[in-house]
Parts: structure tokens; sequence; C-alpha cells
């Protein structure tokens, strides 16, 4: 009998920790990550290329699968990939919470401008993607805007989606 997996893709407004805390489900909790945002693997390129035998290796693996992606909301190609992994056995949780903590998490990235939290979030609230599509909603905060611990915030995903 096989035994039964987790298998998250974990998605949502910027800042709210999704690589990191996908990141720490890999180190803690023997999670496999594919983190599609990751240039030097190409796992995007790959999942674009051939959606079917992407989600295939995926569903193979033995061990539990978390697979990040602060994807487009607005672009019907992103939301097909969403649906197939979702059609596939995903469970789709979307980071939401704290929109202040979020930005001033976003703010410490070096790497990207500010411009682009706003630019994202209008792009998410202008594609009404939660509304349309349902995915597991995830609170990534406390109620003092500080991140979750990764146990808990993974035992509250266990727990939210299975019941749904």
């Amino acid at each position: 009998m096989l035994q039964e997996r987790d298998l998250f893709l974990i998605t949502g407004i910027p800042g709210t920790g999704k690589t990191c805390y996908a990141d720490k489900f890999a180190k803690e909790f023997g999670f496999l990550h594919h983190d599609l945002e990751d240039q030097q693997t190409q796992t995007l390129n790959r999942f674009n290329a051939n959606p079917a035998q992407f989600i295939g290796e995926l569903l193979n693996e033995r061990e539990n699968v978390v697979v990040t992606w602060g994807f487009g909301p607005d672009c019907e190609r992103s939301v097909s990939l969403v649906l197939q992994l979702r059609s596939a056995g995903f469970k789709w949780i979307w980071f939401d919470g704290n929109r202040p903590a979020a930005l001033r998490e976003f703010q410490k990235r070096a790497t990207v401008q500010e411009i682009a939290f706003y630019v994202q979030m209008y792009r998410i609230e202008n594609s009404r993607i939660v509304e349309r599509l349902k995915p597991i909603v995830i609170n990534s905060f406390d109620d003092n805007g500080q991140f979750k611990a990764a146990k808990e915030l993974l035992a509250e995903i266990r727990a939210t989606s299975m019941s749904k």
C-alpha cells in the first residue's frame, strides 16, 4: 500500500516566506523543495516545456514534496500550470496575511526593488485569483506580524488541507 504523502504547491503574496518556509520544511521535515523561480535549476523552464512529465517526476518522488512559486496570477499559462498541479493531487496553499509585515519582509531583499511588491499586489488583486480559484489560504504571520514557527505552520497547513 502506498503511503500518503504531502504534496504542496505554495504561492501567495510577496514577502510571506514561501521559499524560506519550503527550505525549512526540506531541512527540518525531509520535504523535497522545488522552487519554480530558481534560475540555476531552470525548474520553471522544465515545467513549461513538458508539464505532464515534470508533474510525473514529482509524483514519482518517495518523499513529501513542496513546490514554491510567486507566479503571475493574471497570466493564463501560469494559472493553467497551477491547476495542473492541483489536479495531480497537490494541495494549493496561498500564503497571505499581514500585508505590512509582508512588505517589511519584502523590503529586506536586496535583489528586488520595492515597486515589484506593489506591482505583484496589483496583479493579485486585479486578477481576483484567490476568489476565483479558491486555494487554501494560510496566514504565515502570527498576531504580532512575525513569521510563525515552521513546525506550527506545517501543522496548520496539514490540518487545513485535510479538511478541504
